[in-house]
């Protein structure tokens, strides 16, 4: 009998009677046999006697890849499973489940005592941790020598209950799968191991800031392993995940030389991904103060990381500024109009940014794409800027799209640009053609497109992102704007390898154009 397989087919079944909102809105995935099996391996060498924990059980697959493991290796062991999970249907998918397994086990010599718990992880735990989810009272709560979980992805509201039990260890706003992962590192045995399958939001942006430094302080990543695919482990889920393996830190924790890092396209070929071993200071990095995990997968994103740290141009040091449109379509429905008159101007969407250029209007585009010119508090002067759409579909190649908007284009005084756009400006004086053309191209260059995929997994360009990204010195944008404006046809990621790399910044390695 595959347990595994089936823990994962009943589970689905189940979920399979709800509607995808709903799932979405508890977070509820559940992990691939595949991917459920790597997971069980990466729980590390195994004793005879230790203690697991699943705090988000489902329907018992992750904990049934590990009994499978056991029963494989021939284990003959005490072992005790302890698990949680918060819905009642799974619930009792997982008693039967387990219990099947737990019988099968002991017909191979496998001790099981196996305790699942129809409630919530969180809240049964976080108010016995304090001052923070990763230290403990006089008092603590059982820990565990193994870790194993797919927690569910949601975000939390400042006044969620389990967000005020835990308030102070990872910030007032969080996602749920941060508890879990705070909670786990404090719960694990000294020497103890985990392993999460999580979002990798967590792994920059100030969203996640404190949650990363206190997860650093207390556990070491021993494996990070990254799927390019977001949406083939786990359907309607935007965000690329990761598989985080980390032990528990000892009280003087020595610094790690290397990270082993591997990626696959999805669950079905994991087991054939190859981890290589990448300097812990190109993954675990601090910018600006910020601490940041990033994900090189090849060789050719480590070369790519080394070229952008030793840039020290940005957007700052330039006198430069990037913020959000003004215009949230449905809060200024009455200044938006559909034709153009003498009493409106241009409106921007994201859709208006195509690679390195903006078009509008645009045909069969349903959207209003003026606004009165009485919305003057939401419009912007007439000027160069360049434009970054502030959102990707999964499927598109390019994560990063920038347009440049050119001022002499228009005969507008004033622009009006949606939400969904991020704006690049100088901030006293305006930005000359040459740089606006050179920026956009270099935003939408191969270049930076795999930069911005090895230190950010998400859907999302949010402007805090863009003004951390680092800058080639300002005259090579320049030079890179005055060539595209003599030569438009020129290719822009051939343009860019060949400027920067002519300007000593780039590795002679890199010096063809970076394939996505």
């Amino acid at each position: 009998m595959d347990v595994v397989a089936e823990s994962f087919a009943v589970g689905q079944r189940v979920l399979a009677l709800r509607s995808i909102a709903a799932r979405r809105m508890h977070g509820q995935y559940l992990t691939p046999p595949s991917v459920a099996r790597y997971m069980a391996e990466q729980l590390g060498a195994l004793p005879d006697d230790f203690t697991l924990l699943d705090p988000a059980v489902g329907s018992g697959v992750l904990v049934c890849a590990v009994i499978e493991r056991l029963i494989n290796e021939g284990s003959r062991g005490h072992f005790r499973i302890e698990g949680y999970e918060i819905d009642p249907a799974l619930y009792e998918v997982a008693i039967l489940t387990l219990e099947r397994a737990r019988i099968g086990a002991a017909k191979r010599g496998l001790n099981l005592d196996v305790r699942l718990h129809c409630g919530d992880y969180i809240l049964k735990n976080a108010t016995q941790r304090q001052p923070t989810l990763f230290s403990m009272m006089d008092e603590p709560p059982p820990r565990f020598d193994r870790i194993i979980a797919n927690p569910p992805y949601f975000k939390l509201n400042a006044d969620d209950v389990r967000v005020r039990a835990s308030r102070g260890a990872v910030g007032a706003h969080t996602n749920i799968y941060t508890l879990f992962m705070a909670l786990a590192a404090g719960g694990l045995a000294d020497s103890g191991r985990g392993v999460f399958i999580v979002p990798r939001s967590f792994c920059s942006g100030a969203y996640f800031a404190r949650f990363r430094e206190e997860f650093a302080d207390q556990v070491t990543i021993e494996r990070l392993h990254l799927f390019d695919s977001r949406g083939d482990n786990f359907d309607e889920v935007l965000q690329e995940n990761v598989i985080v393996t980390f032990s528990k830190r000892a009280d003087q924790p020595a610094s790690v030389e290397t990270i082993a890092v591997s990626a696959s396209h999805n669950g079905t070929d994991i087991a054939d991904a190859e981890p290589r071993a990448v300097p812990a200071s190109l993954v675990i990095h601090r910018h600006q103060r910020a601490l940041v995990y990033r994900l090189p997968a090849t060789s050719e994103d480590e070369l790519i990381l080394r070229a952008f740290d030793a840039w020290v141009g940005s957007l700052h040091r330039y006198g430069m500024e990037v913020s959000t449109g003004r215009v949230v379509a449905f809060r200024a429905e009455d200044h938006l109009v559909h034709d153009a008159n003498d009493d409106s101007v241009p409106l921007l969407w994201m859709q208006h940014v195509k690679a390195g250029q903006v078009v509008h209007p645009l045909n069969s585009f349903r959207k209003p794409q003026w606004i009165s010119h009485d919305a003057a508090p939401l419009l912007v002067p007439r000027a160069n800027y360049v434009l970054l759409r502030r959102f990707s579909a999964k499927e598109e190649a390019r994560r990063l799209v920038a347009g440049a908007f050119l001022g002499s284009e228009y005969t507008y005084p004033q622009i009006g640009f949606e939400n969904h756009l991020n704006l690049v400006y100088r901030r006293h004086g305006e930005l000359t053609e040459a740089e606006t053309v050179g920026l956009a191209a270099l935003y939408n260059s191969a270049l930076f497109d795999r930069y911005f995929r090895v230190i950010n997994g998400s859907t999302q360009v949010n402007a805090a992102e863009v003004r951390a990204l680092p800058l080639p010195p300002l005259d090579i944008i320049q030079q890179l704007g005055a060539a595209l404006m003599a030569d438009p046809r020129a290719m822009v990621d051939s343009l860019v390898v060949d400027t920067l790399g002519a300007a000593n910044l780039l590795p002679a390695e890199l010096l063809i154009p970076v394939k996505l």
